[in-house]
């Protein structure tokens, strides 16, 4: 299996080490960069991003049975729901004590792992005899573009150290038949489609270009000019952040609900023509009223999959289940656009006028202000510095609110499943993907609190990480609603209603991770730029005003009935000043905002 591995490109391997996955350890100790992690979910987090972020090799995730596999689900439910590659192999007991309904368990440590897993993977199997190098690569790279997903293969322990008939299973010839491995589709008329939608943007007045996670950087990278060429303007999902730099004269910013820019927002309620790119358009991208999302546009959407074509929101145009690069590859050439609308221009005096630093937003005496913190931060990154975001709460959508990206800087964020304390095994990941470069990771204080045990995982492998940990002492966002809709009753939201947190210096001293508070004043971009000088890890604390406000957002109110109904994204709050809004609403076909 191991070198197996190695064929499909597996270097790395994150693990947690036990007696039900020791024959596989043994077997891959010598074959793969084995990086040992505190708790399993780390594992999963950290193969993750490393895949995000490497441009050389693969990494997988190695656990035990039982509870190993259980703590690791978490990892695969995210990268199931933002549809990214994971492999997960596990241990699992003895085929002589496999568990048999209904019993609850036999073997030591067993959980039904295939039944666990069976609705968050693509694939899953338990090998309870050794298959053929065939079927194991099919089942390996199921998982794979363009329908990634996580796998989750179990070997039982007597498979893992059995002797097998080499020859036979290289021959693809498992030892009793196998997996069944699915048909695969016809391939799609990419060029059929790739005319079609460079017609209808080349058409358009008001065209815009949506590129999602699954449209790879690599393409977007080197398809720059040839958009900028183009001169439509591009905006970027959250998954995508990196796709396209903040500096191109094309960039029109990121549009949604979780940290959607109200400029980016604005004009996506503006266009008359969007194509969507290997995005899923669910609700995180067209808010909760989907039903107003682009009001004036033909949508049009690219996404590999049926099912989520035909989910029946938002309202779509034209559908087209095929790759997302090989449509955008083979699209680019064919537009032919005119900017007699002057659109372009018009897109950037919304960017512009529309502030990404919204005045509604203060800090009182005493506290850093996130949104001028994070802008500054990311400005004074440099180009091959690693930007690790975390998952969920203020410091997460502040971070996609004001974050400027720089040309092929990666950017690497989980914010389908929006899990807090994925930053921490995010940044190791990204790390030890891109050896040598510099990962900055942002988290908040709470999420930070859920998986801090990796900071040994950082001391041990001496990772440059550079550490912002903003303290509004305890879930920020969880306050918020509470005051919003239950009249400040606080439950469970900070210390003064039941959360403990460490004494953050002394923590990281216990790791010999150097940890101190962030003065005020260091919160311009030269004095952060000096403070990520070094090549170890480091740690600031921010202290972010627990009453901060975290400007725009969408207005949601509870009907007499229960049910919460929200405005459009285009109708965030606080309302701009009229003369502002008079420029920046030009072509807004229904109510004013």
């Amino acid at each position: 299996m191991g070198d197996w591995l190695i064929e499909l490109g597996y270097t790395h391997c994150f693990l947690v080490a036990g007696g039900g996955s020791m024959h596989l350890i043994d077997g891959f100790r010598t074959r793969f960069t084995c990086i040992p992690v505190v708790h399993e979910v780390s594992a999963g987090i950290a193969a993750e991003h490393f895949n995000e972020c490497s441009s050389a090799g693969k990494a997988f995730a190695l656990v035990t049975t039982g509870p190993g596999l259980t703590n690791i689900v978490t990892a695969i439910a995210g990268c199931y729901v933002e549809r990214r590659e994971l492999l997960v192999i596990a241990g699992q007991v003895k085929t002589t004590d496999l568990l048999v309904a209904p019993l609850r368990q036999r073997g030591i440590q067993e959980v039904d792992g295939t039944a666990l897993t069976k609705s968050i993977t693509v694939r899953n199997a338990l090998l309870s005899e050794p298959i053929g190098r065939d079927e194991f690569f099919a089942l390996v790279e199921s998982g794979r573009r363009p329908h990634p997903g996580p796998v989750v293969i179990e070997v039982c322990l007597d498979v893992q150290g059995a002797r097998v008939d080499r020859p036979a299973l290289e021959a693809g010839g498992g030892m009793s038949g196998g997996l069944t491995v699915p048909d695969t589709a016809e391939p799609p008329r990419i060029e059929e489609h790739a005319r079609l939608l460079a017609e209808a943007l080349s058409r358009a007045q008001r065209p815009l270009i949506l590129l999602g996670g699954l449209v790879s950087r690599s393409l977007a990278w080197d398809s720059l000019p040839e958009f900028e060429r183009h001169g439509i303007p591009v905006m970027t999902t959250i998954a995508a952040i990196d796709r396209v730099p903040c500096n191109s004269p094309i960039w029109a910013g990121r549009p949604g609900t979780w940290g959607g820019q109200r400029s980016a927002n604005l004009l996506v309620a503006q266009a008359d023509v969007i194509v969507a790119i290997g995005t899923q358009l669910d609700l995180q991208h067209t808010g909760f009223n989907w039903q107003k999302f682009a009001p004036a546009a033909r949508v049009f959407q690219v996404f590999p999959c049926p099912h989520e074509l035909g989910k029946g929101h938002p309202a779509l145009t034209g559908a087209v289940n095929a790759a997302p690069d090989a449509v955008l590859q083979t699209m680019l050439p064919k537009l032919a656009w005119q900017d007699q609308e002057k659109w372009g221009a018009y897109v950037q005096t919304v960017r512009d006028l529309v502030p990404v630093l919204e005045p509604a937003n203060t800090a009182r005496a005493g506290y850093v202000l996130s949104f001028e913190f994070l802008r500054n931060l990311s400005l004074a990154s440099q180009p091959d510095d690693v930007l690790a975001i975390c998952s969920s709460g203020g410091s997460f959508t502040g971070a996609l609110q004001v974050f400027a990206v720089a040309p092929r800087q990666y950017a690497t964020t989980s914010p389908a499943f929006a899990s807090m304390g994925y930053g921490l095994a995010t940044a190791i990941g990204a790390a030890l993907a891109r050896p040598g470069q510099r990962v900055i990771l942002v988290e908040g204080d709470g999420g930070f609190a859920q998986n801090l045990q990796e900071l040994a995982t950082a001391r041990r492998h001496n990772l440059p990480l550079k550490i912002f940990i903003l303290d509004n002492h305890g879930y920020g966002s969880i306050r918020s609603t509470q005051r919003k809709f239950f009249d400040g009753a606080y439950v469970g939201c900070d210390a003064e209603t039941g959360l403990g947190f460490p004494n953050w210096p002394a923590l990281f001293s216990a790791f010999g991770i150097p940890a101190r508070y962030l003065l005020p004043e260091e919160i311009t971009r030269a004095s952060l730029a000096k403070l990520l000088d070094g090549p170890e890890p480091a740690a600031w604390i921010v202290r972010i005003d627990p009453e901060q406000s975290n400007w725009p957002g969408v207005s949601t109110r509870i009907l007499p009935d229960g049910r919460m109904e929200s405005n459009p994204l285009y109708q965030l709050l606080p309302p701009l000043a009229p003369a502002v809004h008079e420029v920046v609403s030009r072509y807004l076909p229904h109510e004013k905002i």
